[in-house]
Parts: C-alpha cells; structure tokens; sequence
C-alpha cells in the first residue's frame, strides 16, 4: 500500500462529514454534474435490510464469479481500509484509482456540502461506468428510501435481508416505520426478494409493493424452503426445486442469506448462472467478521494454543439472537466475550440476550469517539448480574490471564471493534 494514496484519501473524505444527514438532494446534484455515471451502470441488484446485506452481497459476488462474470460490488462500512467498499470488474479499487476518482469528484462538487457516505457513493459510480461488467451489486448504507445509493432509478431486482430495530434514531422508533425506510428501495414493477419478516415487517412490504405492481417473495421457512443437514432446498421456484449446500460463513442465519442470493440469482435468468456455480459460490464465500474464526494471525500468538476465537459485528438485537442461536448450534456451554459497543447501540438488551452462555464479558473501548468507556460496559454488564472485568484495549484483553485454555472467545460489537481486531491480526 502506497502510505501518500492514503494521506490523500483520508485528507480529502475527512473535509466531508461522517454526520449522517438523510437526503437525495446531495448525491443527485453531483451525480448530474458528473453527467449522471449511476444511470450508465451494468444491470443493478440493490440490497438493503437491517442485518445480512454484506454477507448476502458475498454470497452473490462469489457465485457470480464462479459463472465467470465480471461484477462491480459497493458496499459499506469497510473494517480496515476505505479500497474495501469497491470492486471494479472483479478487481478491489487501487489507491491511485481512488485518488483520482476523489480529485475529480471534489473539483466537480465545488466545495458544496455533501457528506463522507456521499461521495463515496458517487465515486463508486463514477468508477463502475467507466469499466465494461455483467453485473452491479449495490449495498444501501443506512435505511432505503433516503440512502445515498437510492438514486438506482430501475435496478433489475431488489432484496430485503432481515429487518428489524436498529438505528432508531434516524429511521423510527418501531419496525414499520424502519420497514418504510427500508423498503424505500422497491422500485415500480421490479420484483423484490425478502427475507423471512415478522408480520408487522409483511405488512408494510405488502403494501409497498401493491402501491408500486412489484411481484414480492417472502421466502419463508417450510412453505419457500426447508433446512436440512447438509444444506437447504428451495421449493417450487418456477415450478422447480433446488438443493445447495451449507454456506462457509457460520451460522443458521446465513443459510438465510444465501437463499437470498440463489433466488435473486435463479429469477434473473438474463444472467445465465448455472445451479451448480450457485453451490460452489454459496460454499467457498468469504466475508470477514461475521463469525469468523481465527485460526492465523498474530493474535494467536497473544493465547493459548488450544483456545478457540472467533469474531462478529454483532452490533443489533437480531446480531444477539444470530448468536445466541449459533452457540446453542455448537453447543457451547459457555463463551467468554470480549466486547465494546458504540453509545447508540443497545448493549443492555444485546447482552441480556447472550446472558445465559456468557462465562465472563472482558469490556474494552472501541477506538471512536462515541464508543463506551471500558468501566460504563463493565457497569452495564454488573448490573445484568454477569461477571465482567475491564481492559484498556483490545491487546490487553487478549494478553490477559483472563484468556483461559481450553475456552472458546467471541470478540463481539461493533464493526468498528471489527475492523480493530482484523487490524491487530494483520500489521
């Protein structure tokens, strides 16, 4: 990495806000004096939703490339290094791309507000249209129907992953109103795939897609597709059923994920991908952080050889339950948690989830300004009645006595705490 590209880059996002401040107006007027790159992009599927958006974008990625397509991929937040959010052709962004893409754009936009999401957004379609691909994957950043990414005018489908409470303060207090702002991306006459919803989420998409004529799937467990031990069948699509394998990435909720990506996949026939590239996507798909172990790295110098870690972003109530639903899979007793949350997440509630499995919570900061201080953590999980002790960072917590042999660790929070840890690992 070129340590000049990245002064640059960090330099010129860092005069743009990372407040979030909902709004088309922004995008939509730069984009026009860009001469309008999003409306010049290979065929678009747009992904929101609440938790799964990365991971079921991956599992597309992976399948689309085993067809042997070349595929554009936007999406956020990045964990270490801002090049993460962009895949060109198949091809992560360089450094001197970015530049140059950010040079631009800024002379463009002359010193116009607009913020650190933005422009990132307009960078990435401004990059895409320049180079020839089969197909674009595109990843909302907040919310649906104001999200910067939301001026896709006709992508060829959509797809809603789980939805449920999270980011209270800028898309409602309760899920239909969060389900409004999701299902913003529901375009006329476009079909949208869903996850399995609870019914006050059905509801508002049932709606949303009999005021726009848009053909909706809910693909709900038993009556769309059944799990079983060695994989999961999607049944009666187009009169057809399809088996797949487990998916790599852990856990019950990405067999949901994948199924996504398979049906978004089988439906958009126009791309001609076989079955058996889907399979062979679904099971060699790789996205870091979602319950991702880690089995090299120099954090495995910091434990005891026979102690098992791994690493998720589970920063919402749905991220506790996916959890909580994984160690009851893996039958793990108890976990011991190494974990931070930022001051607008509801660590109460999220740990009280996990209160049962939990061993010991070892509560560390998170290198960001709103994240909660080791001792407040440490006082939220006292009052939970779960045994808690407090680190001053991550490197200390895993170079404790606290890392026991023998036990099995879920660094557990933010994305930010994510990025952190894949930083640790690597440099």
């Amino acid at each position: 990495m070129n340590r000049k590209f990245l002064d640059r880059v960090e330099k010129l996002t860092s005069k743009y806000p990372k407040v979030i401040d909902l709004s088309l107006d922004r995008v939509n007027r730069l984009l026009s004096k860009l001469d309008n790159p999003h409306l010049k992009l290979p065929p678009v599927i747009h992904v929101a939703g609440t938790n799964g958006k990365g991971s079921t974008i991956a599992f597309l990625y992976n399948s689309l490339k085993c067809a042997g397509k070349k595929v554009h991929v936007y999406t956020s937040p990045h964990l270490i290094e801002v090049i993460e959010r962009f895949i060109i052709a198949n091809n992560q962004i360089t450094y001197k791309e970015l530049n140059s893409a950010l040079n631009h754009c800024e002379k463009i936009n002359e010193q116009e507000h607009i913020t650190q999401f933005e422009i990132l957004t307009c960078i990435a379609f401004l990059v895409m249209s320049k180079v020839e691909a089969d197909v674009t994957l595109i990843e909302t950043g907040l919310g649906g129907r104001l999200d910067a990414t939301n001026v896709i005018k006709n992508p060829v489908l959509t797809i809603l992953t789980s939805i449920s409470l999270d980011h209270a303060d800028f898309l409602g207090n309760n899920l239909s109103l969060i389900a409004k702002e999701k299902a913003g991306i529901i375009k006329k006459g476009i079909t949208c795939i869903s996850a399995p919803q609870s019914e006050e989420v059905k509801k508002v998409l049932i709606n949303k897609c009999e005021k726009s004529k848009s053909k909706l799937i809910i693909c709900n467990n038993g009556s769309f597709f059944s799990i079983l031990k060695n994989g999961f069948i999607i049944n009666g699509l187009g009169n057809e059923d399809y088996f797949f394998p487990i998916p790599s990435l852990e856990g019950k909720h990405q067999i949901i994920n994948a199924l996504l990506a398979a049906t978004a996949l089988i439906l958009c026939s126009e791309f001609k991908v076989r079955i058996e590239d889907i399979s062979n996507g679904i099971k060699n798909t790789y996205w870091p952080g979602r319950l991702e172990k880690i089995n090299t790295g120099k954090i495995k110098k910091y434990i005891p050889n026979s102690t098992n870690i791994w690493l998720d972003g589970g920063h919402n109530i749905a991220g506790a339950e996916a959890i909580k639903n994984w160690i009851l899979s893996k039958r793990i007793k108890s976990i011991i948690l190494i974990c931070g949350f930022l001051r607008n997440k509801d660590a109460k509630d999220i740990l009280f989830i996990l209160k049962k499995y939990i061993k010991y919570i070892i509560c560390i900061p998170i290198d960001n300004k709103n994240s909660l201080s080791e001792n407040e953590l440490k006082n939220i999980a006292s009052n939970l009645k779960i045994k808690s002790y407090s680190k001053s960072s991550l490197k200390e917590a895993l170079k404790s006595d606290l890392i026991l042999s023998n036990s099995k660790i879920l660094i557990f929070g933010s994305l930010y705490l994510v990025g952190e840890t894949m930083r640790l690992n690597t440099f």
